[in-house]
């Protein structure tokens, strides 16, 4: 059977999304892709190459937003889209954030971690980006002491934290959002 890196990744996806992190071994790995364990070797020399593989991998997944959707110019749409795209991530791995967070005690997961905070940037990026190009925003919705960066930090750590404490409310952050802004 002819395998690939991608094939592999998309197969510890699976396991992730259906079993957790902490399910994820190369022996169960191989198994999955009808493969021998040397096989996987091939692609991750560790254990740890695998895990730090599959969390970039897991992010992308999470993080991946149709760029037709960076043409946008109406933040809140944009907003409201970005959130159905994460809520999906979530429901698609449950447990991930929070077995991801205690897998960062590995030596070697500052790799994902960059990974994660790559995903983070665009996506602040994209939201500024869109912010800017809303034409409907009330003129005086910033200032010097509330900023255009200070309004996206603060959807994206909210939206950190709802994540992690399983509390996903996308509405009260589009309301908090349209009543600021609009």
């Amino acid at each position: 059977m002819i395998i690939s890196k991608a094939y592999i990744l998309k197969e510890s996806r699976d396991i992730v999304a259906k079993e957790g992190l902490n399910a994820l071994s190369i022996r169960k790995l191989a198994q999955n892709c009808n493969v021998a364990v040397g096989s996987i070797y091939n692609y991750f020399s560790s254990k740890d190459e695998l895990m730090i593989s599959t969390i970039e991998s897991v992010w992308e997944d999470i993080f991946r937003i149709d760029d037709s959707s960076v043409s946008c110019d109406d933040f809140l749409k944009y907003l409201s889209e970005i959130f159905t795209h994460l809520g999906s991530g979530i429901r698609k791995y449950p447990n991930f954030f929070t077995i991801h967070s205690l897998s960062f005690k590995s030596q070697n997961l500052g790799r994902a971690k960059d990974s994660m905070d790559t995903y983070i940037e665009g996506l602040r990026e994209n939201l500024l980006q869109i912010l800017n190009k809303d034409s409907n925003i009330k003129k005086d919705a910033f200032d010097d002491d509330f900023t255009k960066d200070d309004l996206v930090d603060f959807i994206l750590s909210t939206s950190l934290c709802f994540i992690v404490e399983k509390n996903y409310d996308k509405d009260l952050l589009l309301k908090i959002v349209k009543k600021t802004l609009y």
